[in-house]
């Protein structure tokens, strides 16, 4: 018996189904029995635990870099990377990141051990990222190691350097819009405006990165206008997921009666295993729109007729 699930395809359908409103709508339609159909659960595991495994070093390249440039913005980003996370697991996060920050070896050396796990464990997360996108499109992800390695460790050095200018700029514009104010004699208006596109900012950047990891899957799947919508679908689901779980462990007492002392750790896999599920839903979701672009479900289902389209096809299968 098939574990597969198959969504029938509906009889009749509109003519207008080939537009692209229609086409989105039955990828959308698709992509949870395409997720549960390809595994796509068990390479969010997958991803999770490599996603683990490369967070800390990251965090520890950001504090040490920060360390040589603006030591005293160390707190603020602890705080502001601990608010990320569900509450129940940022007492966890902040206790690791404290001890980080708070480590008396030479920064250049924490900085270079840092660096070397997280282009490792980075390059772990990003071939498996690959090899699940090859797998959603049902095409070989079997390379020459000489061609798929520079890629893989060339992109997982665009995401650190985005990661850590992005973090820059965070923290030096506020105080760079106040500035601005204070020399144009124009008060609060610059800060505000600030507070105001930091948010829409850091979405673009999201994006931007969730493309950089889609540009990991098979070649025809690269261009822009093929990922973006993945990509934007991919954003909203990661913010939806977070808050939807962060809500429910705020309020439910479940993990704490299972888990006890190790419910923050729990929570803190769980939602990394959302956000990583969330993020391969929109590829899954770019996969299901190619498919209706490459006419892999065709957009009427008819008896033959004339060029006179699928109503035509609904009037004659009604007069008979």
């Amino acid at each position: 018996m098939s574990d597969r699930i198959t969504v029938p395809e509906a009889d009749d359908r509109p003519c207008e189904s080939g537009g692209r409103t229609y086409r989105w709508w039955a990828a959308l339609r698709r992509t949870p029995v395409s997720i549960w159909n390809d595994d796509v659960t068990d390479w969010a595991a997958a991803l999770t635990y490599y996603a683990v495994l490369a967070l800390f070093p990251v965090l520890l390249v950001l504090l040490s870099v920060l360390g040589l440039t603006m030591p005293t913005a160390k707190p603020e980003v602890i705080d502001r990377l601990t608010k990320m996370v569900p509450p129940e697991s940022r007492g966890l996060l902040r206790d690791v990141l404290l001890q980080l920050a708070g480590q008396s070896t030479a920064a250049w050396l924490l900085l270079f051990f840092g660096a070397a796990g997280a282009l490792w464990s980075g390059s772990s997360y990003l071939s498996v990222f690959r090899r699940a996108l090859h797998a959603m499109h049902h095409v070989s992800a079997h390379r020459p190691v000489w061609r798929t390695a520079p890629r893989i460790i060339i992109t997982v050095l665009v995401l650190l350097a985005s990661l850590l200018v992005t973090t820059f700029a965070l923290l030096v514009s506020g105080g760079l819009a106040r500035s601005v104010g204070r020399a144009l004699d124009m008060g609060t208006v610059p800060q505000a405006a600030w507070d105001a596109l930091r948010w829409p900012a850091l979405a673009v950047v999201a994006v931007a990165l969730v493309l950089v990891l889609y540009r990991s899957g098979p070649a025809p799947s690269r261009p822009l206008r093929r990922m973006a919508p993945g990509g934007g679908l991919a954003i909203v689901l990661v913010l939806s997921a977070s808050f939807g779980f962060t809500v429910y462990a705020s309020h439910a007492n479940t993990y704490h009666r299972l888990y006890g002392s190790l419910a923050g750790v729990v929570i803190f896999l769980v939602w990394l295993w959302l956000a990583n599920l969330a993020l391969l839903a929109g590829a899954q979701f770019n996969v299901e729109l190619a498919k209706r672009a490459h006419g892999d479900h065709p957009p009427c289902s008819v008896h033959p007729c004339e060029s006179s389209g699928c109503a035509a096809g609904r009037t004659n299968r009604s007069v008979r």
